[in-house]
């Protein structure tokens, strides 16, 4: 008799041991791992680019400020009294020989401000050309405060111009010569201890002088005038 097959049990096909899933791996963090809390120094540059531009912008704000509800005045300059002893124009050649003296005063009408004179510098014209030259003292104008200046033009000096000549002989015979006296500025605002950048205002009188040795125009005499004076904007 054949021998029967054995039965191991196994009633259907067999696969073998379930796998489990295989996890995802991931690569271990080289170096120190990174803190939420930690600062670079690109951090630390922004951050400190931020505060001084916050800062920058306060201190803007504070000065503009300032200057709106404290801001300057323009000084007030007139030519009390100007003469002409001598005026003559040489016929040989265009040399002038003035004796003119002015009498200016400048005023401060600030009530928050001295102003502090570091230069100032007087040039005479006539028929656009220049025939004196001074440097006056510096000095300092309190708040509110009025000063007088006085001083001459006696140096001969050379003119430039064709039309000089005919200029002179014309406001000669008419009574009156016309001058223009231009100042040249430089000054700082002090309040208490604070004090402006440097401004440089320019001036500029136009006179009207009687000329020497005419009765008509001596009766009528200089009046007096006043300087245009750019302002400290």
């Amino acid at each position: 008799m054949a021998d029967e097959p054995k039965d191991d049990g196994l009633t259907g096909a067999f696969y073998g041991p379930a796998i489990p899933p295989q996890q995802e791996t991931t690569a271990a963090p080289r170096g120190r791992p990174f803190s939420k809390h930690e600062f670079k120094p690109y951090t630390l540059l922004c951050t400190a680019f931020k505060i001084f531009t916050l800062v920058l912008i306060t201190v803007g704000l504070i000065v503009l400020l300032l200057w709106l509800i404290y801001q300057p005045k323009t000084l007030k300059i007139q030519v009390q009294d100007a003469s002409l002893s001598r005026f003559n124009l040489s016929s040989s050649n265009l040399t002038i020989y003035p004796n003119l003296t002015l009498n200016i005063t400048m005023r401060n009408p600030n009530q928050k401000y001295n102003v502090n004179f570091k230069r100032i510098e007087a040039d005479a014209f006539y028929n656009g050309a220049r025939f004196g030259f001074l440097i006056l003292p510096n000095f300092r104008l309190d708040k509110k405060n009025t000063t007088t200046l006085v001083f001459s033009y006696v140096t001969p000096a050379v003119l430039i111009g064709d039309t000089v000549r005919t200029t002179f002989n014309r406001e000669k015979s008419e009574g009156f010569f016309y001058i223009d006296l231009k100042m040249y500025l430089k000054v700082r605002l002090k309040m208490l201890i604070v004090q402006s950048v440097e401004y440089r205002p320019d001036v500029t009188c136009s006179l009207r002088l009687p000329a020497p040795g005419n009765a008509t125009s001596a009766a009528v005499g200089f009046a007096v005038t006043e300087c245009d004076v750019e302002s400290f904007s």
